[in-house]
């Protein structure tokens, strides 16, 4: 697609910079241009540069225009001096403008220093320093790259989707493949496709090895071999990758690098030119293949050396300007000029001979004549359509009809055939002079001058004829075998209306005989000549088409193998290819011929007039068989490197798009269940709601590594399993993996606390029923935190919430799917209160970790009175011993400060010491027992000590210590949930290193089981408990539970 480079932003002004251009390129850019010829060109050039030697594009352009500069460059070029006597008439044309006498000597001066545009075809290429159009030095960055930015984005966004057209597979590799259109890339696609499907110059390009050499490559040549090698990869793809259509984008890029070092202006993408660059590229690659191949270090390649592309698409012409002066040049695309030429054998005529028709405008430029001498195999022919205003200084598209043709003879322009053909010109000369009166002559009855306006003359008789008779003339058809040549449409127009009345004005009876007599037969005389000079002209334009066409002259041929279309305007549009297959035809060559020719029209009334038009026709020689028979080699590893890659790409395609449909239903199936049910019970749990339930669920966030490695171990068989069987397996997988008995769990205790492992182990050793522990699964699953990249994981989560709204759940069941979770998070509240007292307690804070024991102790009573299930609380033979030696540790450094310090007192034995110390006789005999051993301690104490103050504030402690407890106090606590069970293990093992007694006291022998039983047996006592949990992160990203324990 043609990109319009006026949307440029206007804080993006342009400066002159100066870029360093071949001459042959600039020269080939402003043709395109002007349509004016290369000597023409070139001497303006010359004309332009100062004394540095520089000159701007923009200054040549803008002279090239000026009718008066453009007549004095002929007017004193040598081709004209030396025409003069020969060509008068051409002659006095160049010299019509009397204003050219200062223009003239510079002029002369400049072409005679100027070396000819096409002697420098066959020496060393000019380098100039050219002013183009450039950015501010501030922006740093052109126009072009402004473009190109936004197509880089286009093309990044288009790669990103990956619709059902990336993975469409052909039916076999015979069938030909596209290319992907990824963000304005038809200018590119159409000639890549053209080009491919060449079968010698697909073999060039899949044969292209580069072998590293000890030469240095310069930019230019490094970017060429990339960028071959790139086309290479996508040639190969679209001959054997099963892909439907290829994606490009790496080979574009390529292109991109290269054509930013040759400064060749390529802002409207356009396809001709980009042939042109494309051959040059391959060419420079091969000829960089044949320097280090010879191991030649300068800049001329070896005259030993053939360069294949050069063969393919180079031929020869002489370039004739006198008897006596005549220069041969190369061949390439041929450009040709849509003024003044309807058909491609009168564009060839004009851009090599000049056009036998020597009224048109572009006769003027003609003062040379090309003879083809040798002709390459492939004839790239490109049709200029764009005029660039000199006013507005922009360009519009030549939207008229163009005509074609399958087979291509060029035996007329061949030089061999050169007398003939000029015996030919000069009949077609003298046909034209005809040809050209007769319809002067026909115009003067069209076209009859009347105050600077002109009439049809039969019209006029008509008029006049009907206003003085009041009746319709209808002329006499003409007794003539050619009576079909009649102006049929002015009989049938009259025909129409001869129902309509007409009133007659007031003439005299004379006057109205004379018209009726002398007008009709005025008429029919008209309307006979106006059908035999019709005639006449068929004729001549028949016998002008026919002029040529006879054997001789028909044993050059060339048959079309590609035609480029452009549809659009000069700035905007799009590009297609129809290449002629054998065997292939999917199209008629009326329907190309159709979309090809040119021309504005539309389909219907309705629609928008339409102008797609041939923009670049490609034709191969008919009689060599290397330009449609060619083979390739076998595969190397790197090229199939490339096709493995792009079938594993492929594979992946493939999977993400049945992916994303599998995805999108399901989503759909969601939306509909929640549109049409009310929201499930158990989605308003505590557990699993709030504005980020995956982060706010302790449930899910303890098993999250766990669920998401168990389910990515079976993403592979989302596509080939029943996604609900599938997920069923796994969570019925997860539930035998994580259900040990309480036999197994009890014997490992308390060295091992396996159900802090997953929820799941929790909920087995508890004997929870099974549909609480799949329904569990579920949720954690429909709420993991995921990326919205993984879409396996999302296809997971989606399906594991239809599973979810399936599952039918009483009240009461919710409330005690409800109640199992609660216990679940209080005893792994239990557990972590623990872990941090016995921290706090090693670290001598024996006031801190009591409040955590004593948490701990508290939530693991409730757990234990409240179900008849022990495996629901903690180790209570663990978490009260170690309460107690936190007492006893405590106890001893304040009595022992008590008894060192005189002025000591004992306030914080009293409002933190005893009310956590009455707990004890809520807990196990044992905790009794400690009590009373505590009071003995404190009351023997008093005995030893003497009546003072000190022995004043003991008494009034032990009176506390003896008394039962009275009143409320407060524990808020935060509580690190963390990795849990590896902080429970090292705890473990820190114990029993600290204290190695700990776990074998006979009078601690009993298991966890008969502990917790003993301690169910515990009449209670009506001391209000209030609990309640926030969570919070701290500075350390650790998850924390707040509770507040209120005694």
């Amino acid at each position: 697609m043609t990109v319009d480079t006026a949307a440029i932003p206007e804080n993006k002004k342009t400066n002159p910079a100066i870029t360093k251009r071949d001459r042959r390129d600039v020269i080939r850019q402003i043709r395109e241009i002007t349509g004016l010829e290369d000597d023409f060109i070139n001497q303006t050039i010359e004309l332009c540069k100062d004394d540095t030697g520089r000159y701007s594009l923009d200054q040549v352009i803008n002279l090239l225009f000026d009718d008066t500069l453009r007549n004095s460059l002929q007017s004193t070029s040598p081709q004209s001096t030396n025409d003069n006597n020969n060509n008068n008439n051409n002659s006095s044309q160049y010299h019509h403008n009397q204003n050219t006498s200062a223009q003239a000597p510079l002029a002369a001066a400049a072409a005679a220093s100027t070396p000819k545009a096409s002697d420098q075809n066959h020496g060393d290429s000019i380098t100039d320093d050219v002013i183009e159009i450039s950015p501010e030095h501030d922006n740093q960055q052109s126009v072009d790259d402004d473009i190109e930015r936004a197509l880089q984005l286009s093309r990044e966004t288009v790669e990103q989707i990956i619709d059902e057209s990336d993975i469409a597979e052909r039916k076999s590799l015979d069938e030909p493949a596209g290319l992907k259109n990824i963000g304005n890339t038809c200018w590119f696609n159409s000639i890549v496709q053209a080009v491919y499907t060449l079968p010698y110059f697909r073999e060039l390009i899949l044969n292209f090895r580069h072998a590293i050499t000890s030469r240095e490559l310069n930019e230019s040549e490094k970017q060429a071999i990339c960028f071959t090698e790139e086309l290479r990869n996508l040639f190969i793809l679209m001959l054997k990758s099963p892909r439907r259509s290829i994606n490009p984008d790496r080979a574009i890029k390529k292109f991109k690098n290269t054509r930013k070092l040759s400064g060749a202006d390529f802002s409207h993408e356009d396809c001709s030119e980009f042939a042109t660059h494309l051959i040059d590229l391959i060419e420079l690659a091969y000829e960089t293949i044949g320097k280090n191949s010879m191991n030649i270090d300068n800049t001329t390649i070896s005259t030993n050396f053939i360069n294949p592309i050069n063969t393919f698409v180079t031929g020869e012409v002489i370039v004739e300007r006198n008897e006596n002066n005549s220069i041969h040049e190369a061949l390439r695309q041929i450009n040709i000029q849509m003024i003044d030429s309807s058909n491609l054998y009168d564009g060839l005529e004009a851009l090599w001979l000049g056009s036998a028709d020597e009224s048109l405008s572009s006769q003027q430029a003609i003062i040379e004549q090309r003879w083809l001498t040798r002709l390459p195999p492939v004839l790239f022919i490109c049709l200029n359509r764009y005029r660039f205003s000199q006013a507005t200084k922009q360009a519009s598209k030549i939207i008229a009809s163009f005509e074609f043709y399958p087979e291509l003879y060029l035996d007329r322009y061949m030089l061999i055939n050169k007398n003939l053909v000029l015996n030919k010109r000069n009949i077609a000369r003298r046909l034209y002079v005809q040809l050209h009166e007769l319809e002067k002559k026909l115009n003067s009855y069209l076209k009859h001058p009347c105050n600077n306006e002109s009439f049809s003359l039969a019209n006029a008789i008509r008029v006049v004829y009907e206003y003085a008779t009041g009746c319709r003339l209808n002329p006499a058809i003409p007794r003539r075998s050619d009576s079909t040549s009649f102006d049929q449409a002015t009989l049938n127009r009259s025909r129409q209306h001869t129902t309509i009345p007409i009133q007659a004005s007031h003439v005299s009876s004379e006057e109205l005989q004379f018209i009726q007599n002398t007008l009709p037969a005025w008429l029919t005389e008209i309307e006979a000549k106006c059908a035999n000079i019709r005639e006449e002209i068929r004729r001549l334009k028949s016998e002008l088409k026919q002029l040529y066409n006879e054997s001789q002259l028909k044993q050059v041929r060339y048959t079309l193998h590609a035609v480029c279309v452009h549809e659009g305007s000069a700035t905007l549009g799009h590009f297609w290819t129809y290449v002629y297959h054998k065997d292939r035809h999917k199209c008629k060559w009326s329907d190309v011929f159709e979309d090809a020719i040119g021309g504005q029209r539309t389909s219907n009334d309705r629609e928008a007039p339409r102008a797609p038009s041939a923009y670049l026709l490609v034709y191969i020689n008919a009689e060599q068989k290397s330009v449609s028979n060619g083979a390739y080699s076998e595969l190397t590893t790197d090229i199939q490197r490339v096709l493995d890659d792009d079938l594993n790409l492929l594979q992946q395609q493939i999977e993400t798009v049945k992916l994303d449909k599998i995805y999108n239903d399901l989503k759909t199936q969601c939306d509909r269940i929640e549109n049409s049910q009310p929201i499930h019970k158990v989605l308003n749990l505590p557990f699993f709601s709030g504005p980020t339930p995956p982060c706010d669920s302790e449930i899910v966030k303890q098993v999250i590594d766990s669920t998401i490695r168990v389910l990515k171990a079976h993403e592979t068989k989302v596509l080939s399993n029943d996604l609900n069987g599938l997920l069923q397996e796994i969570v019925d997988k997860e539930i035998r993996n994580y259900s040990p008995t309480a036999n197994i769990i009890t014997s490992t205790l308390p060295h091992n606390e396996y159900r802090l492992q997953h929820v799941l182990s929790y909920f087995s050793v508890n004997r929870i029923e099974m549909i609480y522990r799949q329904r569990v699964m579920y949720d954690i699953i429909r709420l993991l935190p995921v990326s919205n990249d993984d879409i396996r994981l999302k296809v997971f989560k989606l399906q594991a919430t239809i599973i979810c709204n399936s599952m039918k759940m009483s009240n009461d069941e919710v409330q005690e799917y409800q109640k199992i979770l609660g216990d679940y998070k209080d005893f792994r509240s239990v557990i972590a209160a623990f872990l941090v007292g016995y921290q706090l307690m090693n670290e001598n804070k024996f006031d801190e970790a009591i409040t955590y024991f004593c948490v701990a102790c508290e939530y693991n009573l409730r757990l234990s009175k409240q179900n008849l299930l022990p495996m629901r609380a903690m180790d209570n033979h663990v978490l009260f011993k170690t309460r107690r030696l936190c007492f006893e540790k405590w106890n001893d450094l304040v009595l022992n400060r008590f008894k060192t310090i005189p002025d000591y007192r004992l306030d914080i034995m009293i409002h933190q010491f005893l009310p956590c110390l009455m707990q004890l006789k809520l807990s196990s005999d044992d905790d009794r027992v400690y009590i009373s051993e505590i009071q003995r301690i404190w009351c023997l104490l008093l005995d030893k000590l003497e009546h003072n103050e000190h022995s004043i504030l003991l008494e009034e402690f032990l009176q506390r210590l003896l008394e039962q407890p009275v009143g409320q106090h407060y524990h808020s606590v935060s509580i690190n949930k963390h990795q849990l069970l590896e902080r429970y293990e090292e705890t473990i093992q820190d114990i029993i290193h600290r204290y190695p007694s700990f776990f074998t006291h006979k009078t601690e022998q009993q298991s966890p089981i008969r502990s917790n039983r003993t301690t169910n047996l515990i009449g209670s006592i009506p001391i209000p408990i209030v609990i309640s949990q926030q969570q919070q992160r701290l500075s350390n990203n650790l998850l924390y539970d707040q509770i507040v324990l209120q005694i």
